[in-house]
């Protein structure tokens, strides 16, 4: 489990905190403004709003062979394409600011808000970040909170130069990078003791055309169904409304 704390943005005392991968929700936390996050438990807590979260999760147990085996025919053909092609290089990223600026110029491609300054700089220690470059450049980023204790890697962001070139081929090239990285990361995570690959959510039902999209490119990977629950304090889900009528709102 890890748990952050922050400062309230528009009180001048107290603090909100965000706990991820509890089994449940401590009850003393429904007196203030805490958030839960992929908590294990599925049923409802009192003192809290619970919110049904979907992932998948890829096991790194077993070996190399197994994890491979876990990915679907096309995918495979993919990340074999992309690292028998050459050039492409996989690192570690070791300084907070390349996130920050490759995720914010992707954010900024999708019409997204940059990313969360009071969480990031919170989570950055309990982090690992990892690329794909090509010709020194980055194509591909991903970013994983990581609790040790439970040996989980958690896909929280991801940014890629996708957007931002009209080049077919270099689209082509950046797409065989993203699902390269993901296996890269798998043996990375395994190397590290690591026994599950959390794939950052999906999108269960979903309508949504782009979401679909996003879930068949998760599904390529193989992996399991797993529902887990975000909790959000009273306190907390009371305030978060009342903020989005306030002009220049942020969230806790």
């Amino acid at each position: 489990m890890l748990r952050f704390d922050f400062p309230l943005q528009r009180l001048p005392f107290g603090k909100a905190t965000h706990t991820w991968f509890a089994e449940r929700p401590d009850p003393a936390d429904a007196r203030g403004f805490a958030i839960y996050y992929q908590a294990r438990s599925t049923t409802p807590a009192r003192g809290f709003v619970r919110e049904i979260k979907h992932t998948k999760f890829i096991s790194l147990l077993g070996t190399e062979e197994d994890i491979f085996d876990q990915i679907g025919k096309n995918t495979k053909h993919k990340i074999k394409r992309a690292i028998a092609e050459g050039g492409l290089r996989f690192s570690i990223i070791e300084n907070p600011d390349e996130v920050r600026e490759l995720y914010n110029q992707f954010a900024r491609s999708k019409g997204r808000p940059p990313l969360d300054e009071r969480s990031f700089r919170a989570y950055w220690p309990k982090m690992l970040a990892t690329k794909i470059s090509a010709d020194h450049e980055p194509l591909v980023m991903h970013a994983f909170l990581v609790d040790e204790g439970l040996k989980r890697a958690n896909h929280l962001y991801s940014a890629s130069t996708f957007r931002t070139t009209e080049d077919s081929d270099l689209r082509s090239l950046i797409g065989r990078a993203n699902r390269a990285l993901h296996y890269l990361n798998m043996l990375n995570f395994k190397d590290r003791g690591l026994a599950i690959y959390d794939l950052g959510g999906y999108a269960f039902g979903t309508q949504d055309p782009e979401l679909q999209e996003v879930n068949e490119f998760k599904d390529g990977f193989g992996g399991q169904l797993i529902e887990e629950s975000n909790y959000i304090s009273l306190p907390l889900h009371w305030a978060r409304k009342i903020n989005r009528l306030l002009p220049g709102r942020r969230q806790a």
